[in-house]
């Protein structure tokens, strides 16, 4: 039978003709519509080779219906891609219409397939016997670490079996995620993708491929993602994955050197990435499948969590809503933004706010926050804590009052900065003022995810406040005979919120300030070796010399004196130009710290005269002698006994909670007396609970930043 000769279609009639004649029949068209675009170009009478073919293609395909021993199998391209262009797209539809009253669609590959197909065109040889090896190890560690339970061990199993040397998520997210997109080509997108990913690890030594394993800063991949998500994801995956500055890569620093090598940072972010599209809408994973995609069994898949949480903080396009990439900026972003726009000045204001609010009106000291002159502190007799923004305090505080020489040296107790924070603690304030200037921007279209956040973030950063004023303001400097003494007060105390009551107390458990002075004090380092003190010169000496005793108060000063002539430590009266008189002992006395009050030692008094008082001091018809002291202490009293010494101690107490500082203050007085003094303390806590991340950054990094040996530890 011959048909008609041309560029037009023959009739239906002929081809039922032609394919009756010589059944069965097979007939295969390939890459039809790519022939039809093309032949849409060439004109054919009043029409074009296109309308013709399509016109055969309706004959041909209900000719082959009518003959029924026939077959005809047609190509068609499942993906846009392919389409060419609008035209194209209108033929394909055209096409589409003509067959689909009779077809029958058939896909090449089904999706329980791919991993045979990916294995056999990506790979000469796989060793099986190698394969279930790593294959077992992988699935047992996944069930030791509760990331597999056991209905999911046999399916997992056979699944990474399948698609070993890739990890069986690799497949699932290119070919039905990404492979969702009208733009992908299923099979040859996802063998193209591979292909690249393979080439780039050929010179690393890696157990099995993961999702995190692709190489975003490879460009012909990253080529092949982007052009199926928008070409603004070429500067987001720069900017959060692999840019030398991104978070990414300062997440894969801060894990330490013992995780380096893994780039968790890295492998993790792209894996979220990777996860983050689909033609269909759906996206991100949880946090347990991102530990079975990228968990290695030399290391705790909770790391991963800490992986998570650091990305959390140094992203800017991870979502707040979930673990996935959108190209809209997160918290993250938008707090840098605010943070960038913070001034100097704001950080200031913030930082002398943050010191008036931890400190107490009421307070024992007169505090004084940034003076910047001398005159600015007082020169008076009260105990002053001055604040400086300052590494170490100049001597002009300490002897100078604006023009005149400064009194009451030893009054000032000053509080220093650690240089070393300033960063940590200034970025901590921007980071403050920013979350307040968001939190209070009515303007911003936070989600109502993003404005609990926000409000968690502020909270948690206001809690922190003391914290992180005090890692900064740790440096105390008291007058000493030769300039200052030093001392560093560490990290807070837990639960204080309040600097100056905590430098009091500090002060006061070390001895530096004294709430009450001893009598026996008085007598024996200030009365040894003289016939009496004038009390007002003995205070003043208190305030004026640096490095001396440094009483909280004069009230303080005088209970001791009081306290000493009622035990008959000394006796109390006054000096009438040169002579002394003992007006008191062993009684009690009123000392108002005026001119003329003296403190007497007990000699010479004599209690039977103290009624009507007179000299305490005579010679000859009762003129006043000179003091002259020629025998010693032990011919009063008792007489001299061989003193009783103790050549070791050891003491096992159970301590108060609030009594730790009188341990502390035991224990340096007998670092005086024995050359090797140690103390042990056990602590024991029970009924209650302590997250260990706090348990890690509240105990263990305090005992290590005071040096403090951690013998024993049981939890």
């Amino acid at each position: 039978i011959s048909l008609t000769r041309g560029d037009t279609a023959p009739g239906k009639e002929k081809l039922i003709e032609l394919l009756s004649a010589n059944s069965p029949v097979l007939i295969l068209m390939d890459e039809l519509l790519e022939y039809i675009t093309k032949a849409a170009g060439v004109k054919v009478g009043d029409s074009n080779l296109a309308a013709q073919t399509f016109a055969f293609i309706q004959e041909l395909t209900g000719a082959v219906a009518t003959v029924g021993n026939a077959l005809l199998v047609l190509t068609l391209p499942s993906s846009i891609l392919e389409h060419y262009d609008e035209n194209a797209e209108r033929m394909f539809q055209q096409l589409q219409k003509i067959t689909g009253r009779m077809e029958k669609i058939y896909t090449p590959v089904k999706d329980n397939e791919i991993e045979y197909v990916v294995r056999a065109r990506l790979f000469s040889k796989i060793d099986e016997k190698e394969t279930k090896k790593v294959v077992d190890a992988f699935v047992e560690y996944a069930k030791n670490e509760g990331l597999l339970s056991g209905d999911e061990v046999s399916e997992y199993r056979n699944r990474f079996l399948r698609s070993y040397p890739f990890k069986p998520e690799v497949v699932d997210i290119l070919y039905k995620r990404w492979g969702s997109f009208p733009t992908f080509q299923r099979t040859r997108g996802v063998l193209r993708l591979l292909s690249i990913v393979v080439h780039s690890l050929l010179d690393k030594n890696i157990p099995y491929i993961r999702l995190g394993d692709f190489d975003l800063s490879n460009e012909e991949l990253r080529r092949e993602l982007i052009k199926h998500i928008g070409q603004e994801w070429d500067s987001i995956i720069a900017q959060d994955i692999t840019g030398e500055g991104s978070g990414a890569k300062k997440v894969d620093v801060s894990l330490g050197a013992s995780y380096k090598a893994y780039r968790l940072g890295t492998v993790v972010s792209t894996t979220i990435f990777m996860t983050s599209f689909s033609g269909k809408g759906e996206r991100g994973s949880s946090v347990k499948e991102i530990k079975i995609s990228t968990t290695y069994s030399e290391f705790s898949s909770s790391m991963i969590d800490t992986v998570i949480s650091n990305l959390k903080e140094r992203l800017f396009y991870l979502s707040d809503e979930g673990l996935f990439f959108t190209n809209q900026p997160n918290l993250n972003k938008i707090l840098v933004s605010r943070e960038a726009n913070i001034t100097e000045g704001e950080i200031y204001q913030e930082e002398k706010e943050s010191l008036q609010k931890h400190i107490k009106s009421t307070s024992t000291f007169r505090i004084y926050i940034h003076p910047k002159f001398s005159k600015d502190v007082p020169d008076s007799s009260n105990l002053k804590l001055v604040i400086l923004n300052k590494e170490k305090p100049g001597n002009e505080f300490l002897e100078r009052y604006g023009e005149s020489l400064r009194v009451y040296r030893n009054t000032l107790i000053f509080l220093c900065i650690d240089d070393t924070q300033r960063e940590a603690f200034y970025n901590y304030l921007r980071k403050l003022i920013a979350l307040r200037s968001i939190d209070g921007d009515k303007s911003l279209k936070l989600t109502e995810g993003q404005k609990k956040e926000v409000k968690n973030k502020l909270k948690n950063y206001e809690q922190r406040g003391y914290e992180e004023l005090r890692k900064y303001y740790r440096k105390l400097f008291i007058p000493a005979k030769d300039g200052f003494k030093d001392i560093d007060l560490g990290l807070p105390t837990f639960g204080e919120s309040q600097l100056d009551k905590e430098i009091y107390e500090y002060l006061r458990s070390q001895g530096e300030i004294l709430e009450k002075i001893s009598s026996k004090v008085i007598k024996d380092r200030y009365l040894l070796g003289k016939d009496y003190i004038e009390i007002l010169k003995l205070y003043e000496a208190f305030l004026k010399t640096p490095g001396e005793l440094r009483l909280v108060s004069k009230e303080a000063f005088a209970e001791g004196i009081k306290e000493g002539v009622k035990e008959g430590l000394f006796g109390f009266g006054y000096i009438e130009g040169e002579s002394p008189e003992c007006n008191h002992i062993n009684d009690e006395v009123s000392i108002g710290l005026g001119e003329g009050e003296i403190i007497i030692k007990p000699e010479l008094c004599k209690k039977e005269e103290i009624g009507e008082p007179t000299s305490a001091i005579s010679g000859e018809e009762g003129k006043p002698s000179p003091v002259e002291v020629k025998e010693s202490e032990e011919k009063y009293g008792e007489q001299p006994s061989e003193k009783r010494t103790l050549k070791e101690l050891k003491l096992k107490l159970k301590v108060p909670i609030g009594q730790i500082s009188t341990i502390a203050r035991i224990a340096n007085y007998l670092k005086t007396k024995f050359s090797k003094c140690d103390v042990e303390i056990k602590v024991s806590a029970t009924d209650g609970k302590i997250e260990v991340s706090e348990y890690e950054d509240k105990i263990l990094e305090a005992l290590k930043q005071a040096g403090v040996e951690l013998n024993e530890e049981k939890n």
